[in-house]
């Protein structure tokens, strides 16, 4: 791992896929961490401007849904309107009666092939060993990316 990975972000190996484990005081930040650990497995996170912004909300029955809604909408709109994002503020994270709902603010760019490398794709965000809890320090997540 480069020698500026941060201390709560790991990669871990699954066969023939790719996963993140992360770690955060907050729960808001659990979810901002996860965002940017996915775009890391994508791209050269400090190549990215993040001069765009654009306002994101998805909803979840429980945390491990939202993970995935929140994480595959990125993913979806990384693909399909080819842009990167390197900021992550999640504005909220709140229960209705049935679900849970995330708000946020991201920022990023379109694909610039003489600046971005994109490492990867991601097709999908698995269920398959997702993992989010609350920890002595805060929160922590386990997420699998289908390759």
């Amino acid at each position: 791992m480069p020698p500026d990975t941060p201390d709560w972000f790991h990669e871990i190996d699954h066969t023939g896929d790719i996963g993140i484990q992360v770690t955060a005081p907050t729960l808001p930040q659990l979810f901002e961490r996860a965002a940017l650990g996915m775009f890391r497995l994508l791209t050269d996170l400090d190549s990215v401007h993040t001069s765009e912004s654009t306002q994101i909300a998805v909803d979840g029955r429980d945390l491990e849904a939202l993970m995935v809604r929140w994480l595959s909408e990125l993913n979806y709109r990384h693909t399909v309107d080819n842009v990167l994002y390197g900021t992550f503020e999640v504005d909220s994270i709140h229960e209705t009666e049935d679900e849970r709902v995330l708000s946020a603010t991201v920022r990023g760019e379109a694909i610039d092939p003489d600046r971005h490398t994109v490492y990867t794709e991601i097709k999908a965000i698995t269920f398959h060993g997702l993992d989010v809890h609350e920890t002595d320090g805060g929160w922590a997540v386990q997420v699998i990316f289908d390759m």
